[in-house]
């Protein structure tokens, strides 16, 4: 026995998009190529007294561009988990792009936490190159910025930072200069909550480097970290693949297709 405690983890799907170009989603793809796409998820990690919810999700209103569809509000979801999004105190960001921090405002009395490169990035010399502002919005950085000056959002500096025991965040940049992972002890032991640090299985298995990134090296790099720090490809979940929703069951029978318990042994 470690001593750790054993969180339950749940990936909660609020959007999805069906499909997209190969060339878009790898480099080196085939533009002329349509792959399967991605899904969205929110997370939420309870036990030992605490909760957090890890990323926010895209804003509604962005619904259909891109072929990225919004499928549930993630607020009103986790009410159905029973986690009131208005009392929600802990918040963990794992990097400012516009999908993982479009709806800061449904957690009114939350503090933040972000890895403070990510906050230089966003704010800083990074942004006058239009290459690295596509995937932020103007109106998320302003919020952010906003959390700082009420007081509500923490930097992380260091690499690897202990929030709780059983608990960790990692930063591996990358895909973007601030991008950090959650490392969870679950009731199956350790497991790596990727985010976009790797957001398909094939970023690792083929080592296929995502098309969109801050530093190539780093991402590519991150993703041998990632797997490393997983264990096992069956306890790496990466943040967009779909094999996530196909592989891991619903915690009760009215949440299927929404809510994937991660602390299960996922299908084969």
């Amino acid at each position: 026995m470690n001593g750790l405690p054993s969180y339950d983890v749940l990936a909660i799907r609020y959007g999805e998009q069906k499909e997209r170009p190969e060339g878009s989603t790898f480099m080196g793809g085939d533009p002329a190529k349509m792959i399967p796409g991605l899904d969205f998820f929110t997370y939420v990690i309870t036990g030992a007294g605490r909760t957090w919810i890890v990323d926010t999700g895209f804003k509604s209103d962005i619904s259909g561009e891109g072929g990225r569809m919004h499928l549930h509000d993630p607020a009103a979801v986790l009410g159905r988990l029973g986690v009131e999004a208005k009392t929600a105190t802990d918040v963990l960001l794992t990097h400012a792009h516009f999908d993982h921090v479009g709806n800061l405002a449904d957690y009114p009395a939350a503090s933040f936490r972000m890895h403070a490169e990510e906050m230089a990035s966003i704010t800083g010399p990074d942004m006058t190159h239009p290459a690295f502002r596509h995937a932020y919005h103007l109106r998320d950085t302003q919020a952010l910025v906003q959390l700082v000056y009420e007081d509500r959002l923490r930097f992380d500096t260091e690499q690897v930072v202990e929030i709780a025991p059983g608990l960790e965040s990692h930063l591996i940049g990358g895909h973007a200069r601030g991008q950090t992972v959650l490392r969870v002890h679950s009731r199956r032991g350790w497991i790596l909550l990727a985010s976009d640090a790797v957001h398909l299985f094939e970023e690792v298995t083929d080592e296929r480097p995502f098309a969109i990134f801050y530093d190539l090296a780093k991402m590519v790099e991150g993703y041998r970290r990632c797997l490393a720090l997983a264990g096992s490809l069956d306890r790496l979940v990466p943040g967009h693949d779909q094999l996530v929703t196909a592989r891991y069951p619903a915690p009760s029978a009215d949440l299927e297709g929404i809510v994937f318990d991660l602390g299960a042994e996922p299908s084969a």
